[in-house]
């Protein structure tokens, strides 16, 4: 079923049009994923859909019902509550109800034979426990795990939160309140590997609509069934994940490719024609009947491209073939060491990521390696003819002051400066861009301009912390191209599972103030991490006691536990009003037939007969229903 649709939708702004003649459908249940370059109107047309922007033209439906969650609608945190107050607070009618239950639930202690109180209490407790009353505590608590909230933190106020903090837990609040229809932003920014495993599972078993913009193709791949492309002011349609779409773009290039440059030969031939034969009387209508058909002919467009960077990393010269070996390495301040007891060896060629939740040490162990942080115990050994390229998270190498020209310029004072602009071409910045200052480029560009210096410097081990961050698809895919032909080594720390998967040979896992690696790429990582997790849940149901104690049901147990031993209770004592009825029935009628005016004259007999073997029917099914309750009933004690 459609649930949302865009209809001819334009937006437009100081005249430029960003997009226009957009067309879309959503179905209920719909995983899809928004892509397309930076600036090319997703964010623009999520404003849309959630009534924050007016389009120029066209208009945006949804069934009545239908609500947008959205995690910029949704961020209103209240400061002085708790985490897990806050969460409650999406859970306000059904605490409500349960306040009403318990309520009623005395009422009914003081008052057993109400029936209208009964009915009243296993309606709403029915309707409570349909809507979720039984586990929502759960559900909080499933969620703010989820998200990197562990218990010790669910009483903080939230006011004492950093500002990514509230981000992901203005995300929990949002997912908590399962809108029919999720509108993501760029879900995956800034969460460790750990949530992000999390959160695909979870957002797989969601119960509505997702569309989602996303750099993280991983996270395409593994939610989406569709895929919206945005690109040059128009909005394509793809059935599949992201990787189906690459495949299916491709093909529609090459097809249109074909057909245009199919079109331009009999364009060719044609004009050709007209041009020899229209000043020729034998051949003039037959010159002109072909001008009126290529006049009329609706011309095949090529592909339009994007401009892309091009990215290229070589090595000056090689390195040993031992390039770094940390040996019982500690790494952290001087106040507290954030891991320990490091050893591994990386060899020259190797692909080596490092992962671990977000404040684990992972920038840190980099930063020892490069020198800018003390060791603090253990060993580095360096290879022979190392020579160490690095590349910044937080882009801090670069002088906020000198244009983009001076930055390059200053580090290479011996390249002519038509090959600096070239250099700078080839990472897209424009003749514009390489006069502006550092400081007045957006993060993108930041991170390019990084990328550009570090491919001048030719060096042999490549370290580079969170090298994705700030670029959009298209950038992305070069630089994971660059780095598969790089013929040095790389060491590098990413979140960005895709680009993890298709570069790393080994994983360094950091967790718990330890590292430990494992010989593949992500996708064995995720396979090992799989087995050890089987291994240890058939440990721990070996390790469980078979029978499981009455005494300790939690709360939502204890609850349905009270409202079926209710039922139960009620369902014996009618059963029994039932029965004591029908064996008076049955008492009265064997005495009515037991006359002799009756029990001779078979007219009279035989109606009386029929209505006590439907007495007795109904007497042998009460029994039955008493003896099944009270079974029942006896295993409550």
């Amino acid at each position: 079923m459609i649930i949302a649709q865009g209809h001819d939708l334009q937006q437009s702004f100081g005249g430029h049009i960003l997009f226009d003649h957009v067309n879309f459908s959503i179905q209920d249940k719909a995983r899809i994923g928004l892509v397309g370059p930076n600036g090319a109107g997703k964010t623009t047309l999520l404003k849309i859909m959630t009534g924050q922007l007016a389009p120029t033209k066209g208009e945006f439906t949804i069934n009545n019902g239908i609500r947008c969650g959205y995690i910029a609608q949704e961020n209103a945190l209240n400061n002085e509550q708790t985490i897990f107050d806050e969460m409650l607070e999406v859970f306000a009618d059904l605490r409500r109800d349960e306040q009403t239950i318990n309520r009623l639930s005395q009422q009914i202690a003081d008052h057993p034979q109400d029936e209208a109180l009964l009915k009243q209490y296993d309606d709403l407790s029915f309707q409570f426990e349909q809507h979720g009353g039984f586990t929502y505590q759960a559900e909080i608590k499933s969620v703010l795990n989820g998200f990197n909230f562990p218990e010790s933190t669910w009483q903080k106020k939230i006011g004492t939160l950093s500002g990514g903090e509230k981000t992901r837990l203005s995300f929990v609040k949002l997912l908590l309140q399962k809108p029919p229809l999720l509108l993501l932003d760029e879900p995956t920014n800034y969460l460790d590997l750990d949530t992000l495993d999390w959160l695909e599972t979870f957002l797989k078993n969601y119960d509505g609509a997702i569309l989602a913009v996303s750099h993280d193709q991983y996270f395409l791949d593994h939610l989406a069934t569709e895929i919206f492309e945005f690109r040059f002011g128009q909005l394509t349609t793809f059935k599949g994940n992201y990787s189906s779409y690459l495949q299916q773009r491709a093909l529609r290039d090459q097809t249109q490719e074909a057909a245009f440059e199919k079109q331009q030969v009999q364009i060719k031939r044609d004009e050709e024609f007209i041009q020899k034969n229209l000043v020729r009387a034998s051949t003039t209508k037959r010159a002109q009947s072909r001008q009126k058909r290529l006049d009329k002919l609706e011309r095949i467009q090529p592909p339009k491209s994007k401009r892309k960077v091009r990215i290229n990393f070589t090595a000056a010269r090689p390195s040993g073939k031992e390039v770094l070996i940390l040996k019982d390495l500690s790494v952290g301040y001087a106040d507290r060491a954030m891991i320990k007891h490091i050893s591994l060896q990386i060899n020259q060629g190797d692909r080596v990521a490092v992962i671990g939740p977000n404040g684990i040490g992972k920038s840190t162990l980099v930063k020892t390696i490069i020198k800018q942080l003390p060791v603090l115990g253990g060993t580095i050994k360096y290879g022979a003819s190392l020579d160490i390229g690095y590349y910044d998270q937080e882009l801090q190498a670069l002088d906020p002051g000198k244009t983009v020209l001076d930055t390059v310029w200053d580090r290479h004072r011996m390249m002519p400066e038509a090959d600096v602009r070239s250099i700078l071409a080839s990472f897209l910045f424009t003749a514009k861009d390489i006069d502006k200052t550092v400081g007045q480029l957006s993060g993108g560009q930041k991170a390019r301009l990084t990328l550009t210096l570090l491919s001048l410097q030719h060096d042999n081990l490549l370290i580079m912390d969170e090298p994705t961050n700030h670029l959009d698809i298209e950038a992305k895919e070069v630089l994971e191209q660059a780095l598969q032909k790089f013929n040095g080594t790389l060491l590098f720390v990413s979140h960005d599972r895709y680009f993890i998967n298709q570069l790393a040979n080994k994983i360094v896992v950091v967790r718990d103030q330890a590292a430990k690696m494992y010989e593949g790429n992500y996708s064995y990582y995720l396979d090992e991490k799989a087995k050890q997790a089987a291994a240890a849940q058939t440990d721990s149901n070996e390790a469980a006691p078979a029978a499981v104690n009455q005494g300790k049901l939690d709360y939502q147990s204890q609850k349905q536990h009270d409202t079926e031993k209710r039922r139960l209770t009620r369902a014996v004592e009618q059963a029994e009003t039932a029965i004591t009825r029908l064996e008076a029935q049955q008492t009265d009628l064997q005495n009515q037939m037991a006359q002799p005016n009756v029990a001779s004259d078979f007219a009279k007999l035989q109606p009386l007969q029929a209505e006590l073997q439907d007495v007795q029917e109904q007497l042998d099914q009460q029994n039955k229903t008493w003896e099944q309750a009270m079974e029942a009933l006896e295993e409550f004690d």
